[in-house]
């Protein structure tokens, strides 16, 4: 009873074991979350924003008033020596003087030719472009893993075709060898067979060494251990139900980077106001609270104190400054009219590379059905070819081109729909709708 008990445990062990080898599969959707979550350049672009809503503040802007306090102590030796005009002579070495000033100074500018609030809705539209910034990144972080995430996917699916394809590569170097030893076949096809295989294995062995590096990469995009171990789901399916028009009228509102640049155009607008401003009277209250205190070993004053509050009230109308208002506001309005051609050729840009990624997308999704076609053709040539030969009807030479067909049918197919789905992930990186995925 006891040995099967330990027997039970140890094969309990063994099979725990097993499966904490085993990686864990990762979705496309599970790879994208941890991205948004973690990655560097999310993270970077996070604080960034968040510094953009710390400076939007009506205190940046400066409609509040400043206060400060000031307070200042000093203790002197002075050798006094006086004669006053009735005679008399007063002279003394090392009288302390000891002063004491204090006070709190409070300064408002009230009005300054509606600056603040130019620069309040400037400091809107930094916060604005900070948010349009981060998730921005997000867009551009969700298409870098889904091109990462699929290429792995494109890996792996080659990875089983070679490995699919170097058993066709063994059977015919054992035909080969076969025909050869027993005399039926010169020696040059068994080689040549033999050396087809071992290029196949060699390409198997270049694939799974991309497969290394694009999990190491993959890792890096999702901020963890580079030797994370993971499987990806086998399936590459490009959604066939995209629609230029939907795209194109997407775009027009939620592409970042039109976004971004129609931000930076109101940036501008309100610096051309901040400049205005400047033509106009600005309007500063002053107020303070003082304390001057003194005392004196010896002289007239033994003792002096002055306590009690002033204020008053400043007004600068600006009359002339070299005409350095006007060259600033002139260079504003060139800036302006320059984002303004800037958004313009983005526009324009951005609808081209939709459409040339509509149409990279709808290309490769008829060389998906072309190629998944002409693979299935392909597959049942290769496995007449093969008994073709294995009854001699067809020379090796002729076995070998076949084989080939087959690798390279594999291969077009398999890349024709990577090449969809990352037409299809570009569309919607232009049309700003990645990062709901």
């Amino acid at each position: 009873m006891k040995k099967k008990l330990k027997l039970l445990l140890a094969i309990c062990l063994i099979n725990s074991v097993a499966l904490a080898q085993v990686p864990s599969k990762l979705t496309i959707d599970e790879a994208i979350r941890i991205a948004v979550e973690k990655n560097f350049d999310v993270e970077i672009e996070r604080n960034a924003q968040e510094i953009g809503a710390i400076n939007n503040h009506w205190g940046t802007a400066g409609v509040f008033p400043n206060v400060s306090a000031s307070s200042t102590v000093s203790i002197a030796s002075n050798n006094l020596e006086q004669q006053l005009t009735n005679g008399t002579t007063i002279k003394r070495n090392g009288a302390i003087l000891r002063n004491l000033n204090a006070g709190l100074a409070v300064s408002w500018r009230v009005f300054d030719g509606m600056r603040m609030f130019a620069t309040k809705r400037r400091l809107e539209e930094l916060e604005k472009i900070g948010e349009l910034s981060f998730r921005s990144q997000v867009n551009t972080t969700v298409f870098n893993v889904i091109a990462a995430y699929y290429q792995i996917v494109q890996l792996n699916q080659q990875k089983k075709a070679l490995q699919a394809t170097i058993k066709f590569f063994e059977e015919r170097k054992q035909i080969a060898e076969s025909r050869f030893t027993i005399g039926t076949a010169p020696k040059t096809d068994f080689l040549q067979a033999e050396v087809d295989l071992n290029q196949q294995k060699g390409n198997l062995l270049a694939v799974e060494n991309s497969i290394r590096i694009a999990k190491a990469d993959f890792n890096n995009l999702l901020a963890r251990n580079p030797e994370t171990a993971f499987d990806v789901m086998d399936i590459i399916e490009p959604d066939a139900s995209l629609t230029y028009a939907a795209l194109v009228q997407k775009a027009q509102t939620d592409n970042y980077d039109l976004l971004l640049a129609q931000s930076n155009l109101s940036v501008l607008v309100q610096q051309k106001r901040e400049v205005i401003s400047q033509r106009l009277p600005s309007v500063t209250l002053n107020g303070n609270f003082n304390l001057a205190q003194s005392r004196n070993d010896a002289g007239f004053t033994l003792f002096n104190r002055n306590l009690g509050p002033n204020g008053n009230v400043g007004i600068a109308i600006p009359i002339f400054q070299g005409g350095n208002i006007r060259r600033q506001e002139r260079v504003a309005d060139i800036n302006i009219k320059n984002q303004e051609v800037i958004i313009d050729r983005l526009k324009n840009q951005v609808y081209t590379n939709l459409l040339n990624a509509y149409s990279n997308f709808q290309n490769a999704l008829n060389l998906v059905k072309l190629e998944k076609s002409t693979l299935a053709l392909i597959e049942e040539n290769n496995l007449i070819a093969t008994e073709r030969f294995r009854k001699l009807a067809i020379t090796s030479l002729e076995l070998r081109q076949v084989q080939i067909d087959y690798i390279n049918g594999q291969t077009r197919y398999i890349n024709s729909l990577y090449m969809a789905k990352l037409a299809e992930a570009e569309m919607k990186l232009l049309a700003g709708d990645l990062n709901k995925l």
